[in-house]
């Protein structure tokens, strides 16, 4: 005799969902900090609803054109040591920038090595670890951040790839440039260069390499760690509009070859500096780094790929842009056809990586998740982060192509540098 199988109605189901949702809304007072995405909901500022730890905090507030206040989140530990530094190919601190004048070391007054081509290392603002937590509920994206390990919490981006967690990871503050050397050419990640522009995936990867052991490219789970960094510190989804514009409508068709691409030069005024709407041909940075603010080149990330529609995500900076789908994991997301500068208001969660886009993407440059999306389901995709000095309000730290091959090579298209610590250093400790 066969078994029975059972099926609730429409009514007894949503029933349930109902209380599923109760029970997990109850996590809203726990201590810790986080938001949850309502993503349902268009307008940036309406989106975002902060629970726990952080629940009545004033976000922060960028002043465009110079200034900045961080709110109740002065205090918060990851703003409080981000902090620039010259660091070693090795992955150890050399000396404390200057926070507000890179071109001195800590004590304002020595000169530093911000702008030296031969300098073994670069310039790297450090990002402490958190943990994350992240899952939805209906139509609401929750994560979560604990500064301690928490069952179901992950070091999101903050995992190397022999899968040591790390205490946290050197952000670059310039685009990644070329030494131009015809024999071991590597990295540089100093000021007064010009980016690395019209390579190919394994081009930059041989420039990263060459650069240090531990050097990967800025891309993967770090990126989508930082982006929700943002948006719990800035309590909208509208990134450009809060933190700045920066050179997102640089583009001089006459500037041949890198056609307004900027040259890596030091930015003042801190950890944020941010100009407006009216603004958007200068660097602007976040995080003492103006890779993430300026908006001006896609940022390969070969860490996050796209095989015939299917998203496969590397959660440790792993790398393999040959056969994806034999060494990255799965994420369950598929898009059947081709998606060209769209704006994203739905994701799915990959926990220990982040959100993904999914369809439909019913989003605006100034609604849902602001920030533009592609993707070419007819080929095996690499993707891209940030946008270019073309697309305007299509940036921002979520834009996201998935509409190109590890071989395109474009004035667009450059890389930079996440330096990983040796596992168990801090800037402190490695001192």
């Amino acid at each position: 005799m066969s078994d029975k199988i059972y099926v609730a109605d429409k009514p007894t189901l949503d029933s349930v969902n109902e209380k599923v949702s109760a029970i997990l809304a109850i996590e809203k007072d726990e201590d810790v900090y986080g938001f949850v995405e309502h993503m349902d909901i268009l307008d940036p500022d309406e989106r975002i609803e902060y629970i726990g730890l952080n629940k009545n905090f004033n976000p922060i507030t960028i002043t465009m054109g110079g200034g900045y206040s961080l709110g109740d989140w002065a205090t918060f530990p990851l703003l409080v040591n981000n902090k620039p530094y010259m660091v070693k190919s090795s992955g150890i601190v050399d000396y404390q920038l200057s926070e507000t004048n890179y071109s001195k070391k800590a004590d304002g007054e020595t000169a530093s090595d911000v702008a030296n081509t031969s300098y073994d290392g670069g310039a790297f603002s450090w990002l402490q670890k958190i943990y994350k937590k992240e899952y939805i509920v209906g139509s609401d994206r929750y994560v979560k951040f604990s500064l301690e390990p928490r069952d179901g919490y992950e070091a999101a981006g903050f995992i190397d790839d022999t899968n040591n967690e790390l205490e946290g990871v050197w952000i670059p503050m310039f685009y990644g440039a070329s030494n131009g050397a015809s024999q071991n050419p590597k990295m540089l990640t100093v000021s007064g260069t010009q980016p690395v522009h019209s390579q190919t995936t394994a081009q930059e990867k041989t420039l990263i390499d060459n650069f240090a052991a531990r050097g990967k490219f800025f891309g993967g789970a770090i990126i989508n760690t930082i982006h929700d960094l943002l948006l719990l510190w800035g309590k909208t989804s509208n990134i450009q509009d809060k933190y700045g514009y920066g050179n997102c409508n640089g583009y001089d068709s006459t500037l041949s070859p890198t056609y307004g691409v900027l040259a890596n030069a030091i930015v003042g005024g801190g950890q944020f500096y941010g100009t407006g709407a009216d603004d958007k041909k200068h660097l602007n940075k976040i995080l003492h780094s103006i890779v993430l603010g300026s908006y001006q080149q896609w940022m390969r990330d070969p860490y996050t790929a796209c095989v015939s529609g299917k998203v496969y995500v590397s959660k440790n900076y792993k790398y393999d842009i040959s056969t994806p789908a034999n060494t990255y994991k799965n994420t369950g997301v598929v898009f059947a056809e081709t998606l060209s500068g769209v704006y994203p208001h739905k994701y799915a969660v990959e926990p220990g990586f982040g959100k993904i886009p999914v369809v439909p993407c019913e989003g605006t440059s100034a609604t849902g998740g602001c920030d533009g999306f592609w993707v070419n389901p007819g080929i095996t995709a690499v993707a891209g982060r940030f946008g270019s000095c073309s697309l305007d309000l299509f940036c921002g730290t979520g834009a996201l192509t998935l509409n190109g091959t590890a071989t395109d090579a474009t004035w667009s298209i450059g890389a930079a540098v996440l330096l990983l610590p040796p596992a168990g250093t801090t800037p402190s400790v490695a001192a």
